[in-house]
């Protein structure tokens, strides 16, 4: 899906690539705890247990084990609605996007206030361009949820939104998940674009400055801090954030741009 940030014209601008939202670490997805099995135990146990270690190689990107995990669960317990969510999510991850949407209809047909199918099946929806669809499905998980698994749906909802160009609302779920989520901080790159957008330069300043005094930082953070240096006529600090991109990314696209554009000037 063609997700990109609208960043507004910036001389040798680079755009920010939005669909890595839609990773993995946007997906809810239930670890539990990976004990052992006993031969004795009940139906229950034996479901959690089988989903636990469905759920840790499916993190670990081990996807055929993930799917023989499930399918062990569903063995023990067919109508399990967090068995068939699981399952939904791996076919989506392996690009089998209308048996996910079938395993996500049948867990949620199961479950239908379980937030955690709810946000995983509107990620499903977002990506395959049913946008309508996806927000009621973020908007039910965020508020059957708390904590960082709302702030989670409340922020994919907002990158949602963008597809549609609806800039202030966007602004709006994400600016409320990421003033509650600092651990969000590198995925901020996606909100500072859209501040920008909006004309908060002030707002997207302040995001920048704590990614690139972050582990986050990254070429793209200290090149789009260049670019919003140069629109406000903030020499000082473009100089600074340039020489901060030479010294930790002098082999990346960023660096080579700001060197060509300052033969220019």
């Amino acid at each position: 899906m063609p997700y990109s940030l609208p960043i507004p014209p910036m001389k040798g601008g680079v755009g920010v690539n939005c669909l890595h939202l839609l990773a993995s670490w946007f997906l809810l997805i239930s670890l539990g705890l990976g004990v052992a099995c006993p031969a004795k135990a009940q139906p229950d146990q034996r479901v959690q247990a089988h989903l636990a270690l469905a759920s840790a190689y499916f993190q670990a990107d081990l996807l055929s084990l993930a799917m023989q995990a499930t399918d062990q669960a569903l063995l023990a317990s067919p109508h399990s609605p967090e068995a068939l969510g699981l399952k939904a999510v791996i076919h989506q991850r392996q690009g089998r996007f209308a048996l996910a949407n079938t395993f996500f209809r049948q867990a949620s047909l199961l479950a239908p206030q379980n937030a955690q199918i709810a946000h995983n099946w509107g990620i499903l929806e977002c990506e395959q361009g049913r946008d309508a669809s996806a927000y009621v499905k973020f908007e039910l998980a965020q508020r059957l949820s708390e904590g960082l698994e709302r702030d989670k749906s409340l922020w994919i909802w907002g990158v949602c939104l963008l597809h549609n160009q609806q800039w202030d609302a966007a602004h709006s779920k994400m600016d409320e998940a990421f003033q509650r989520q600092p651990s969000f901080i590198s995925e901020s790159l996606v909100l500072a674009g859209l501040k920008i957008q909006l004309g908060r330069d002030a707002e997207a300043e302040k995001i920048l400055d704590k990614v690139n005094d972050s582990s986050s930082v990254s070429a793209q953070s200290l090149w789009l801090s260049v670019q919003l240096a140069q629109r406000q006529n903030q020499a000082v600090k473009k100089n600074h954030w340039g020489k901060m991109l030479g010294r930790r990314f002098s082999n990346s696209v960023q660096w080579r741009a700001y060197q060509e554009e300052a033969s220019h000037d």
